[in-house]
């Protein structure tokens, strides 16, 4: 039997395969929602005169639930290969949002509401990922592609919001689950063109001559499904069929072995601790850029707000382009170099933002930091995926969950700093940050099918 994890023709070779680039629709859809909730507050504070108190209540409903149950639905993913919870997972995202505006006039409705989707967007993510990995074959490539996805979907939420609520009020949120419907029929119509494709193919397979044993399950129907079943989606069908012959082994078999007679790698949880802590810097770097980048220009140069919310604007796009450098440059100079160029040149742009004489300056550096603090996104990803090659879903839904969702659960610690200094203060602690998360980077290790039975 083939092995799952491995990709035909090399990671390069599928990197781009049409599975992925619906994989990474699915992605740009579900974090639509992601960014709704944040594109949501103005409004509610506007229509329903919900406080600040209040709303930094929603966020928290966003981001805490999402955050805890991730790592749950990566559990789950391994043990039980549930790629229904990419469908589910949105789903649930979209309507959650859907009914936001509609129940705006309960606060504690809109509150269970918006964690709702929370907890949708945390079950879409490690499927997702387990996902993207197979159909990419594992390289930094495929997953940059992928996490630009998540980026772009994020980016275009504000547009989404501000054309739907912004021109018919609360009232259009269910407007919102439009995108979400296309994705789901698109994704259900391309499952069914490819099962229609294999049952010729499946229905066709004669028994073994009299004599001669037949080949086990797996291996039947691994012959008889690649033939006809294209690149796409052919890593999901194979793997359903290797998860069913290797129930055996407690759902632990996988491996991120470069061949199939290679000894399965064991997991480093020691490794994926140290990964974990310099994702911790990271996150809270991230988002304080994110939340506080718009006051600073206002608080430090006296723009008004549109001006202000330009460098708002740069910063996930400037991101969307370093996620995608990253995932090249990680597979041209490697992982390590390529995570411990974007901390020290994202810690270096957060200086000039701390200097800046003018918001031009400020809007430059912002793009910078923005390219640079992403350049180790889908490297980060993919070095948790080979500390923890057997359980690939837990470490999608730790590094994804609750690491990157530190930064929101810290980030009022910066609003305290800012009240009682100034938010230049802020910037220059996120600098330190960013440039502790670039020495801790040094404690890890590349790991390869060769490092299989060393320490990290």
């Amino acid at each position: 039997m083939r092995n799952p994890q491995r990709p035909r023709s090399g990671a390069t070779a599928t990197a781009t395969t049409p599975g992925l680039w619906l994989l990474v629709s699915t992605h740009t859809v579900n974090d639509f929602y992601t960014g709704a909730v944040a594109a949501l507050l103005p409004f509610l504070v506007l229509e329903q005169r919900y406080d600040y108190a209040a709303v930094a209540g929603i966020t928290l409903a966003a981001s805490s639930l999402s955050s805890v149950a991730q790592p749950v639905f990566g559990i789950l993913s391994d043990r039980f290969a549930s790629r229904w919870l990419i469908l589910a997972g949105m789903a649930v995202a979209a309507t959650g949002i859907a009914l936001s505006g509609v129940v705006s006039g309960s606060y504690w409705l809109t509150w269970i509401v918006i964690a709702l989707s929370g907890i949708g967007i945390a079950a879409y993510h490690p499927a997702a990922t387990m996902a993207a990995r197979e159909a990419g074959g594992g390289s930094n490539r495929s997953m940059s592609i992928f996490s630009v996805g998540g980026n772009v979907g994020v980016a275009l939420a504000p547009t989404g919001v501000i054309l739907t609520v912004g021109t018919l009020g609360l009232g259009a949120t269910p407007l919102l689950a439009i995108p979400a419907v296309v994705m789901v029929v698109v994704y259900l119509l391309r499952m069914r063109v490819v099962r229609r494709r294999a049952r010729p193919v499946t229905a066709s397979v004669t028994p073994a001559p009299a004599g001669e044993s037949f080949p086990s399950d797996s291996e039947s129907r691994g012959a008889a499904l690649e033939p006809a079943i294209d690149v796409a989606l052919e890593e999901e069908l194979v793997e359903n069929a290797a998860s069913s012959a290797s129930a055996s082994a407690d759902g632990n078999s996988a491996t991120d072995s470069a061949h199939p007679l290679d000894p399965p790698l064991r997991d480093d949880w020691r490794a994926f601790a140290w990964l974990t802590l310099v994702l911790a810097f990271w996150s809270v770097a991230y988002i304080g850029v994110s939340s506080f980048i718009s006051l600073f220009q206002i608080q430090q140069f006296g723009v008004d707000e549109a001006t202000a919310s330009i460098a708002l604007t740069v910063f996930p796009a400037a991101g969307a382009a370093g996620t995608l450098a990253g995932g090249f440059l990680a597979d041209r100079w490697g992982r390590m170099r390529t995570i411990r160029s974007g901390y020290i040149a994202a810690a270096l742009g957060t200086i000039v933002i701390v200097f800046a004489p003018n918001t031009v300056v400020v809007v430059a550096a912002t793009a910078v930091v923005g390219f640079t603090i992403f350049l180790p996104f889908a490297p980060q990803i993919t070095l948790s995926h080979s500390y923890l090659p057997n359980r690939v879903g837990t470490a999608s839904g730790l590094t994804l969950g609750l690491t990157l969702s530190l930064g929101g659960f810290l980030n009022p610690l910066l609003g305290v700093l800012a009240d009682n200094t100034t938010v230049h203060t802020v910037f220059a602690l996120i600098a330190v940050l960013l440039a502790v998360g670039f020495a801790l980077s040094f404690l890890l290790r590349e790991r390869t099918a060769l490092s299989s039975t060393k320490s990290l």
